[in-house]
């Protein structure tokens, strides 16, 4: 006789949502951060803020994965966190090396 434990079921399939939902939520961030310092920075300070920014994110989503042992689901947290790190890297391919200076002596005069 086979024996269904739907609660048991149910956790694991909301315990492999979880890196996804986070993998979208930091996306979804990472476009409205963009957005709002599109109109706060100049532009060329726009993509350093938003790498930046996306590194965070990844140490954020890193963070979780640390607290949560190491799951034998497909997706994990620490793959959200890679994912991040690997788009924040490719980003930051793109810059300039004075675009990361820019943006912190446009910090340092506002202050």
């Amino acid at each position: 006789m086979t024996v269904i434990n739907a609660v048991g079921t149910l956790g694991r399939q909301m315990a492999a949502t979880g890196p996804r939902i986070a993998l979208a939520a930091s996306f979804i961030a990472t476009v409205a951060f963009a957005a709002i310092s599109y109109h706060s920075l100049s532009r060329e300070a726009v993509l350093p803020a938003t790498v930046t920014f996306v590194f965070v994110l990844a140490a954020v989503v890193a963070l979780f994965a640390w607290r949560d042992p190491v799951p034998r689901r497909q997706f994990t947290y620490w793959d959200a966190a890679g994912l991040l790190t690997l788009i924040g890297v490719m980003a930051s391919a793109m810059l300039e090396p004075g675009d990361l200076a820019r943006l912190v002596a446009d910090t340092e005069r506002q202050n």
